[in-house]
């Protein structure tokens, strides 16, 4: 079956562990992702394997997921996807962080976010098309809410300690 999908990327003026750790605290789910409504993983910190409870709305509706940690590599990338519900669809979303060019003195990363919706039954491709439609427009809202919120708390850090 074909896949529709999504993929956004932003520019950060963080370093790329800073931003993965951010995006991977569950705390700043419900911050930066208009859709999200509760983010419960079920162990902290969040690693290969653990399971998260997704409350979301898409178009006002109401819905409940469960995404498993399929990858994740500190500082480059976390991969999830979707174990229920299991039908019509499977979203598989993938984060990838890099480092980009910046001043000197400065760090930035480049963050992308891929989504792909992939229809698990027969006929489903219609849905898989509107879930990327949604999923597209939630995302570059979710990017322009972490670029100001990952720089904002990036420049209110506590001082690094004395090494």
């Amino acid at each position: 079956m074909v896949a529709d999908g999504v993929a956004e990327s932003v520019e950060l003026d963080v370093p790329a562990q800073w931003a993965f750790d951010f995006l991977a605290d569950p705390t700043t789910a419900t911050v930066i992702d208009p859709a999200i409504r509760e983010y419960r993983p079920d162990a902290l910190p969040m690693g290969l394997g653990t399971r998260t409870t997704i409350r979301l709305r898409m178009w006002g509706l109401p819905l409940r997921a469960v995404s498993v940690v399929q990858e994740w590599e500190p500082g480059v990338r976390m991969e999830m996807a979707n174990e229920r519900p299991a039908r019509p669809v499977r979203i598989v979303a993938r984060h990838r962080f890099a480092p980009a060019p910046a001043p000197a003195g400065a760090e930035r990363c480049t963050y992308t976010w891929e989504i792909d919706v992939v229809p698990t039954v027969r006929f489903a491709a219609p849905v898989a098309h509107l879930m990327a439609r949604f999923l597209r427009g939630n995302a570059r809202a979710q990017q322009v809410r972490l670029k100001a919120e990952v720089g904002r708390r990036w420049r209110t850090r506590p001082p690094a300690e004395p090494t």
